[in-house]
């Protein structure tokens, strides 16, 4: 999730260029290295007391009161309840932002386009904050299984997120190919690409379709588990190619890929 928001931050900045070492330091030190430290200093017995539902479940939590820093651990709480305002704050950023998106492309109804005088889009806020009001189905015991099937279903369509960023880094390259355009004309590329692409997409793939695999196992089936893992998967299809079909898309060409209307990116111009 953190790498996509970062990419949408980036990608609505008029200085993504100044951003992109801002970028790759987040991703490495909170991510990354953040992981790696972890697993050194949590040892495999303490997995029992992970997944409690508090704050002393926590991995860096627990790793603290191990070294007896008492202090440590109150303070460690602290940040992650700041991180979770912060959290918050993205996580309304991100769905505002994607649904201005939409609607800037036809895609959303026109209303969403909408900004107040300072740029924020404020219906497209509006409804995701309305939204996000239901996060408090888990308060209680019942409903917090209804919130569990919209969590399984966020969870596969963000895969799937993940499934359209794949294939566009792949027929992306395919059209600078086909245009004879080289890579190293980009303000920045990764020369693992289009490998790194498919690699990601191949797993994309397994990923959902083994999201909830036990439930094909013997005396295992669950219909609210299949439904809500799997449902997303025709219903993906269905308006994208459901989109095409209405509004008469074609499928284009990595020859007829518009690599010039609106970039000013290019190395050599």
């Amino acid at each position: 999730m953190e790498n996509t928001l970062t990419r949408l931050i980036v990608g609505g900045s008029l200085a993504t260029q100044q951003q992109k070492p801002v970028v790759w330091i987040r991703i490495l030190l909170l991510y990354i290295i953040g992981v790696f430290v972890l697993g050194l200093i949590s040892p495999s017995d303490t997995i029992p007391k992970l997944g409690t539902g508090n704050a002393a479940s926590s991995a860096w939590v627990i790793a603290i009161q191990r070294a007896g820093i008492k202090v440590l651990a109150h303070i460690a709480n602290a940040c992650f309840l700041t991180s979770a305002w912060s959290a918050g704050s993205s996580d309304l950023y991100t769905p505002s932002r994607a649904l201005y998106g939409l609607a800037k492309n036809n895609q959303a109804p026109k209303i969403f386009a909408r900004t107040n005088s300072k740029g924020t889009p404020i219906y497209a806020l509006a409804v995701s904050a309305a939204l996000a009001g239901l996060s408090y189905l888990a308060v209680s015991e019942s409903s917090n299984t209804v919130f569990a099937w919209f969590s399984n279903m966020s969870s596969v369509t963000g895969m799937f997120n993940w499934l359209g960023i794949c294939i566009t880094g792949i027929r992306f390259r395919q059209g600078l190919k086909a245009q004879g355009i080289s890579y190293e004309n980009l303000p920045w590329y990764s020369k693992l690409m289009p490998y790194a692409a498919w690699w990601g997409l191949i797993w994309t793939i397994i990923i959902i379709l083994f999201a909830k695999w036990s439930v094909f196992l013997k005396g295992s089936w669950n219909t609210a588990s299949f439904v809500t893992n799997y449902l997303p998967i025709p219903v993906f299809f269905c308006l994208y190619f459901g989109y095409k079909f209405w509004y008469k898309i074609k499928w284009i060409r990595a020859s007829e890929m518009d690599f010039v209307t609106g970039i000013t990116s290019w190395k050599h111009q």
